[in-house]
């Protein structure tokens, strides 16, 4: 019998990653499992998003410790929020790397039973210049991937 005890649930902590919570609640209430709330930091992103030649190297490093911080401290209001209002045991954790490869990782690490990831949705360009984390985790993983398209 096919049981989801073990569900990895993403979040890159944006309203879009939202859509994947009730999914990947309503699979921990049915089996009785754990909600694994993961958020990839993904340096790279971080320092692409910094304006190019403004901040000093010291400067940086206070940023990104800055943005870690913010990170964690929304990671867990967010992991507290859906063990209160929801009833679910949920373990949250932050990585650091690039998401795909960390989501996938951690998953084969944990025996996880599913990982539940939104999608952006993007198309065209977009989807080109950015990529797509949820299709890679899908290459990448070696459990079952459940894909949440956000209502647009």
């Amino acid at each position: 019998m096919i049981q989801f005890k073990k569900i990895v649930l993403t979040t890159d902590l944006s309203e879009n990653a939202n859509a994947a919570i009730p999914y990947a609640v309503e699979l921990a209430r049915h089996y009785g499992g754990t909600i694994f709330l993961l958020h990839v930091f993904e340096e790279d992103i971080f320092y692409a998003s910094m304006s190019a030649g403004t901040i000093e190297l010291a400067d940086q490093s206070r940023w990104e410790t800055d943005a870690r911080l913010n990170r964690q401290q929304r990671l867990q209001a967010l992991a507290k929020s859906l063990g209160d209002k929801e009833g679910v045991q949920v373990v949250h954790l932050m990585k650091q790397g690039h998401a795909a490869d960390m989501i996938a990782t951690f998953a084969k690490a944990e025996d996880a039973d599913c990982v539940v990831i939104a999608t952006h949705g993007r198309t065209g360009l977009a989807h080109i210049v950015f990529g797509s984390v949820a299709e890679n985790v899908v290459r990448l993983c070696q459990c079952p991937v459940m894909t949440v398209r956000p209502q647009l």
